[in-house]
């Protein structure tokens, strides 16, 4: 079978794989939920918690003692896993990381919107770049993808008008931020740096800048 046949067929299975590895990561979106019914404190707590036992187990799973254990992950949720991941620390790490210093660093409600345009935005910014992606940058990202990222980071900032808290100064500073939050998505692998965090924490500072410029400059 000639190579450019092996690629296209294998390419419906890769992008089934991504579809389930991103159905799996809005799931995650039960950490925000915990984030809304909860203190600061219990949250950094739980979270903090979590990513440390994760840690732990991927770093027992990947040295030499418990090899058997990580052939076991690659073998049966190989369809879930980058290459990266398959020999490396799972993405969840960061992911988890990524949350506890929201939730540390932010306001609740900034920290909650930040982590929800993690899960969903780049979760379609995955699937759209993936399915519809035609204009590719150098990196290899799609402009379809991004503008996906931006459209539904757009409609989730929109779902936090549900809040009687957040108001809408908090509103326009989110929605501010979404297009500098893509671009970090855009640019996280050149600079090096999981965008399980840039995403989150880029979108968090950006949303503290624009609430402080709003407030001095009595918008909204």
């Amino acid at each position: 079978m000639p190579a450019e046949t092996t690629l296209k067929s294998n390419a419906p299975s890769k992008y089934l794989s991504e579809v389930a590895r991103k159905v799996l990561h809005m799931c995650s979106f039960l950490i925000v939920l915990f984030i809304y019914f909860t203190d600061k404190i219990t949250a950094c707590l739980v979270i903090g918690v979590l990513l440390l036992l994760l840690f732990i187990g991927n770093t027992l799973i990947l040295s030499s003692r418990f090899k058997i254990l990580n052939d076991i992950k690659v073998k049966y949720f190989s369809f879930l896993l980058r290459d990266n991941e398959k020999d490396g620390y799972i993405s969840s790490n960061w992911f988890l990381l990524g949350c506890f210093l929201c939730v540390f660093l932010f306001p609740k409600y900034a920290a909650m919107s930040a982590i929800t345009v993690l899960i969903f935005g780049d979760a379609f910014a995955a699937l759209i770049g993936m399915k519809f992606g035609k204009h590719k940058f150098k990196n290899g990202k799609s402009l379809e993808g991004t503008l996906g990222f931006t459209a539904v980071s757009f409609l989730c900032v929109a779902a936090f008008m549900i809040f009687p808290e957040t108001g809408n100064r908090f509103i326009a500073a989110a929605a501010a931020s979404v297009p500098i939050a893509a671009i970090a998505e855009l640019y996280s692998k050149q600079i090096k740096i999981d965008d399980n965090l840039t995403i989150p924490l880029t979108f968090g500072f950006s949303m503290a800048v624009f609430l402080f410029i709003f407030e001095k400059a009595a918008l909204f």
